[in-house]
């Protein structure tokens, strides 16, 4: 099994490409980045897919903001102006509200994107028209997925949280043009890393509030072994839920290869708790630094690195699906002594994906 990480700016973008047990090759997409990334990378991507006769088999976008389903709606506009073919066979995602709905007087377009709900819209309408919508709600109910040998565990999100989306989008509670992609409170757009690793108090947080992040689907991937935790923008507390559920502890931790970390590193979606039900030398970050919410932040990363059930003589490794100043400086303050201290190293990719 190969993943691909690709450049998304702040956003989430994935493949994975592995051999089923049937003997064939396979394809799944993890969220698609911004409308951008298609131009910039996922067209050339799937247009090398159907030229070596493969297929997509599925594409899982996690929720409506615009950094995780900007690319699929790009891809369906291809589709619709011959560009390319539609070679997905399946989509894994949670309609914010039933198509064709009538917002403001008019019914949404299948192919709006003037901001995340619409964008959803779109990719609902899309679905529907083409009977690929999903029959039941992705949710951490969902059953085990075997996808030739694949195994997909749904930990997020919680039925209540998908329903707190769909309460927000019910009919004549949204202006159609309304932008969901919240502000950052003022304090969260300075940078952090001027504060020393040593100096965060780890266990002093306070959750993301979003009601669409905390609909993103996330799951736990399991291909002969390898297992990776895609955590998409989730809150930790739905994804301590579901660990739980499935034996994990902080005593019993789940052991994994990789880590997707959740909402490009911010310090509201990453708490000490979740980490300290993690035991994985690698995490990979998925930020550019150069956006305006100042992610990823360096109390995400204090809380990864100083673990309470931590060992120390294990090596972590963060990685960045970019390579410039600003996340090169992220621990200039700490001097070079601080890979040592925590037993970490930090890479930076210079291509347009990360392949592990």
């Amino acid at each position: 099994m190969n993943v691909y990480f690709y450049r998304a700016e702040c956003g989430d973008a994935a493949r994975v490409h592995f051999r089923g047990n049937d003997g064939k090759r396979h394809n799944i997409f993890i969220d698609s980045g911004y409308e951008r990334t298609f131009e910039l990378i996922l067209r050339q991507e799937i247009s090398k897919i159907k030229t070596r006769g493969d297929r997509i088999d599925m594409w899982l976008i996690s929720h409506i903001h615009d950094d995780h389903i900007g690319g699929a709606v790009a891809y369906l506009k291809a589709i619709k102006t011959g560009e390319l073919p539609d070679i997905v066979d399946s989509w894994i995602y949670n309609p914010p509200r039933p198509a064709g709905l009538q917002i403001n007087g008019r019914q949404t377009s299948p192919l709006q994107t003037l901001s995340s709900i619409e964008q959803g819209d779109g990719l609902t309408g899309y679905l529907s028209d083409h009977g690929k919508i999903p029959q039941s709600d992705i949710t951490s109910k969902f059953p085990v997925q075997d996808l030739f040998g694949l195994k997909l565990t749904m930990l997020a999100p919680q039925p209540t949280q998908l329903g707190k989306l769909r309460d927000k989008y019910a009919p004549g509670r949204v202006r159609s043009l309304q932008r969901i992609e919240p502000e950052p409170e003022e304090a969260a757009r300075q940078f952090d890393y001027h504060i020393p690793l040593g100096e965060f108090d780890p266990e002093e947080w306070n959750e993301d509030d979003s009601v669409e992040n905390g609909s993103s689907i996330s799951l736990l991937m399991d291909a002969g072994g390898k297992k990776i935790l895609w955590l998409a923008d989730s809150l930790p507390g739905s994804i301590i839920r579901s660990l739980k559920k499935l034996g994990y502890s902080k005593t019993n931790p789940l052991v994994c290869d990789w880590v997707k970390v959740t909402h490009h590193g911010s310090k509201g979606n990453n708490s000490l708790d979740l980490y300290d039900m993690i035991r994985c030398n690698n995490y990979l970050i998925s930020a550019d630094g150069r956006n305006k919410h100042c992610l990823p932040t360096k109390e995400c990363l204090a809380r990864i690195l100083r673990s309470r059930f931590r060992p120390l003589d294990s090596r972590y490794f963060l990685v960045f699906t970019y390579n410039n100043k600003v996340l090169r400086k992220i621990f200039d303050v700490d001097g070079p002594g601080v890979f040592d201290q925590y037993n970490f190293q930090v890479k930076y990719s210079d291509r347009k994906w990360i392949r592990v």
